[in-house]
């Protein structure tokens, strides 16, 4: 893929997102839970967002929201791509990434603490989450994907 989404937003128009699945080798998917900043307040997701005007890519956009949500860093070339279960909502695994995850930093536009919490899950405690809206059949291609990669 590697395009310049952002040519493609107009005013008013749903902003694109770039959602990374880090999956690491005892199978567990790394979610993050929302802050009481907003209305999604305690719902559990995965790290990413909006992707801005100054970002390459939507891989490029993608791999900067995981720095800024979780802390890990991972480069474009380590980013597969999954689907978009919804307009504009794109999803990426990585069995790649470095350094230690930290969801207490504060948003570099913002300066809002965005989530509170994150955990290693797998994909059975996904379903159990009863305030997400992870797409499960996502996460199960992310699993065959990785059992090819292998």
């Amino acid at each position: 893929m590697n395009y310049n989404w952002n040519t493609f937003l107009t005013e008013g128009e749903l902003k694109t997102v770039g959602i990374v699945a880090c999956l690491n080798n005892k199978q567990q998917f790394l979610i993050i839970r929302r802050s009481d900043i907003d209305a999604r307040a305690g719902q559990w997701t995965l790290p990413g967002g909006h992707i801005d005007d100054l970002d390459s890519s939507l891989e490029a956009g993608a791999v900067r929201e995981l720095y800024e949500e979780a802390g890990l860093k991972c480069d474009v070339s380590d980013l597969q791509y999954l689907g978009k279960p919804k307009e504009k909502k794109h999803y990426f695994l990585t069995l790649k990434w470095k350094g230690e995850v930290n969801v207490d930093k504060p948003n570099p536009k913002t300066d809002e603490i965005e989530h509170d919490d994150w955990k290693w899950v797998t994909i059975n405690d996904i379903k159990e989450i009863e305030d997400t809206e992870i797409p499960i059949y996502l996460l199960e291609k992310a699993l065959e994907m990785s059992k090819n990669a292998k």
